[in-house]
């Protein structure tokens, strides 16, 4: 539960589409694909990229799509918007944001096993629209916009601009976008992880470590960023022989040390949050340690009762979704130098951290945040397996999303 310097190839980039063609996935789909990347230069803006607007009608787009299906589900499940909307670990966050932290350490399920940036935020914007889960869904849906630019932004300075275009499709229609629709961190964490990564490319070290900062306050699986930002930094002090760099990963584990030690004097131990998420939620993250999970051992010992939990969904979103993971991971080896030495470390560290953790397998939501795993199907892609993979994507959004919504399935 609880909880990505550039090797380019030779091909040319094509230009940008005028924002006239680009109102329309099902346009873009159409579209042949762009196997080649750009050769751009270091520091150099996209082409056009301060002119589309692609990414955000694509993004504006789904969103649309997602409220037909939320008012759907109400009408036919009797489930209130609100209820859809703030459900899951919706309802921690608020809780978080409304009573903050308990002052003692608990070894159940409550609000420790949350970071804190994305409550203050509600509990700063609700002053502005009075309403917390208002405050919630807007930053999620703001920092949902922010994240699709930002990828378009990134494939395009990997591969060139019908490919980025193309990531920004696979990106805002992948299912595990739905939480940029509900009271989810994910909307702040994306955005973080995507503007440090790109501060990473083009050395801008203060700011690429004040963003990792704030990044892991936010969920646990940012933890990871702080890890990106220092292998970056030392790569680069030994290349250019400058301790320059140094300041990044010194300036991103800022935050997690003063949450840390804010837990410390608030409930006398700053070990407070790990403590709930594994006692609480019985979370860890060790290889292979899904199998001394009871349930696990058991279905390894009896394998026919494991027909009885055919109809879990979560079962199936973990299980499929290890498989995407994995299946991505072979697919981006070949073309993983066209990456930022950073993101293919992000995704690295992402992957491992799902794919060992007890209670968290790759789930949608997980390999939004895995987001080059989710890219490389527009990079390594024909025309019709494009095609088709956008094909199966939208189908996957409408089913997963109804299914979350309606309360039978983890975003």
């Amino acid at each position: 539960m609880l909880r990505d310097e550039t090797r380019l190839s030779t091909d040319q980039a094509e230009s940008a589409p005028s924002p006239t063609n680009a109102s329309s996935i099902v346009g873009e789909i159409s579209r042949p694909a762009d196997v080649g990347a750009a050769v751009l230069a270091e520091g150099e803006r996209a082409p056009g990229f301060a002119r589309s607007h692609f990414p955000a009608v694509v993004y504006v787009q789904t969103r649309l799509a997602l409220l037909l299906l939320s008012g759907a589900v109400a009408i036919v499940a009797h489930r209130s918007l609100a209820t859809q909307l703030s459900a899951y670990d919706g309802g921690w966050y608020l809780k978080l944001a409304a009573h903050g932290y308990p002052d003692h350490v608990l070894h159940t399920q409550s609000t420790l096993g949350f970071f804190p940036l994305y409550p203050l935020a509600i509990r700063a914007l609700s002053l502005v629209v009075r309403s917390q889960l208002l405050a919630a869904l807007c930053i999620a849906l703001v920092g949902g916009l922010a994240a699709t630019v930002l990828v378009h932004r990134l494939a395009t300075l990997w591969w060139g601009e019908t490919t980025g275009r193309r990531a920004a499709v696979v990106f805002a229609l992948f299912p595990g976008s739905l939480v940029f629709s509900m009271a989810y961190s994910e909307g702040l964490t994306l955005p973080l992880v995507l503007g440090c990564l790109l501060a990473l490319r083009s050395r801008r070290w203060v700011l690429a470590g004040t963003l990792a900062c704030l990044a892991a306050v936010v969920e646990p699986a940012a933890l990871v960023l702080p890890v990106v930002v220092a292998l970056v930094a030392l790569r680069a002090v030994w290349q250019r022989r400058s301790a320059a760099p140094l300041v990044a990963p010194v300036l991103s584990v800022i935050g997690v040390a003063a949450f840390a030690g804010f837990l410390w004097a608030w409930t006398g131990s700053p070990f407070a949050a790990l403590i709930a998420q594994h006692d609480g939620w019985h979370n860890q993250t060790v290889p292979l340690g899904v199998f001394s999970l009871p349930l696990v051992r058991h279905l390894i010992g009896h394998p026919t009762d494991i027909l009885g939990y055919l109809g879990t969904w979560n079962l199936w979103n973990g299980v499929l979704g290890s498989a995407f993971l994995i299946w991505s991971l072979i697919r981006i080896w070949p073309v993983r130098r066209e990456l930022s030495p950073g993101a293919f470390a992000w995704l690295v560290g992402v992957g491992a951290v799902t794919l060992w953790s007890i209670k968290t397998l790759p789930n949608a939501r997980m390999l939004l945040l895995a987001f080059p795993a989710v890219l490389v199907w527009a990079r390594r892609s024909s025309q019709s397996g494009y095609r088709t993979f956008v094909s199966l994507e939208l189908a996957a959004f409408v089913l997963m999303s109804l299914l979350t919504l309606s309360g039978h399935m983890l975003p």
